[in-house]
């Protein structure tokens, strides 16, 4: 298992790792490092749970070159890891996801947001937990957050990628004014070819986001059909093996964004699932295949 440091979750797969008597070597990205012809790692199958997107994007092209089968794979983690580029693989495969523009000037990202409406959603689109995500209420909203991007010397904060804001489905007036009550979207958990976990993730008070890092509450929900088939659909267009699924419900649900190294603590703790279990109970039939 390769990480940035041993979290929560790699701790949970490692404390099941041992309760079945599998052994696993660990390989921190701050401190790796390899001559590109001479392979230095042992293992054939590698769990790929780096934070940083960049250091796992490349430790896993490297170790792939080497023969290694790394899940997820550097494919499925380039597309992933890319807002834009997951966007473009939904839309290829017909699964439906939210409204989405890209423009690459300030200028020209507001006359897509006048296409697309206000209410928007700005994301990088590079980036988790909620990080430099900002609701754009109106023109002059938008203004002031594109002037920001534009001075930001990060070239990715420079590609506006605008999303249509999805007002959450409320099941009665109530829950409607109760922000707390109705969920802001779904975490989906697939492992494999299977749908094992998944929970309703709240807004946070005084917030609009969802992110679970960042203090949403989060709840479990019941597996649907729909969200089953919704979520495996998408895990198999981008061809990932361990996946969190982030759907949304509007006129039908659909496909937000696909997760290629997904927390699992607070799905954990929400449905009682023993999330590490089956991370390496999946990974020893990947041995024995």
């Amino acid at each position: 298992m390769i990480c940035n440091k041993l979290s929560w979750e790699e701790k949970s797969i490692l404390d099941a790792a041992k309760r079945k008597n599998v052994k696993v070597n660990i390989i921190l990205n701050r401190t790796y490092f390899v001559n590109l012809e001479e392979d230095n790692v042992s293992t054939d199958i590698i769990l790929q749970r780096s934070l940083s997107y960049v250091r796992g994007l490349y430790t896993t092209a490297i170790l792939e070159n080497f023969g290694h089968h790394v899940i997820n794979s550097y494919r499925t983690s380039e597309i992933c890891g890319n807002k834009l580029l997951t966007t473009l693989t939904l839309l290829k495969e017909g699964i439906p996801t939210p409204k989405t523009y890209c423009a690459f000037t300030k200028e020209s990202a507001l006359k897509a947001l006048d296409e697309l409406g206000y209410p928007a959603v700005i994301k990088p689109i590079i980036g988790s937990w909620g990080r430099l995500i900002a609701l754009l209420k109106d023109q002059d909203v938008a203004k002031a957050i594109l002037e920001d991007r534009e001075t930001m010397g990060n070239i990715f904060q420079k590609v506006y990628y605008l999303q249509e804001y999805i007002v959450k489905r409320a099941r009665d007036m109530k829950e409607y004014l109760r922000r707390d009550k109705a969920p802001r979207d779904m975490r989906v958990f697939v492992i494999g070819d299977e749908v094992v976990a998944a929970m309703n993730r709240h807004e946070m008070e005084g917030d609009w986001r969802s992110s679970a890092t960042r203090g949403a509450r989060s709840v479990s929900c019941d597996i649907t059909p729909e969200m089953e088939e919704l979520a495996l659909k998408a895990a198999k267009a981008v061809n990932g093996e361990i996946l969190g699924i982030d759907l949304i419900e509007d006129e039908e649900l659909m496909v937000q964004e696909i997760n290629h190294v997904s927390g699992f603590h607070a799905l954990a703790n929400s449905t009682g699932r023993d999330i590490g279990g089956r991370i390496v109970d999946y990974i020893i039939t990947q041995i024995k295949g």
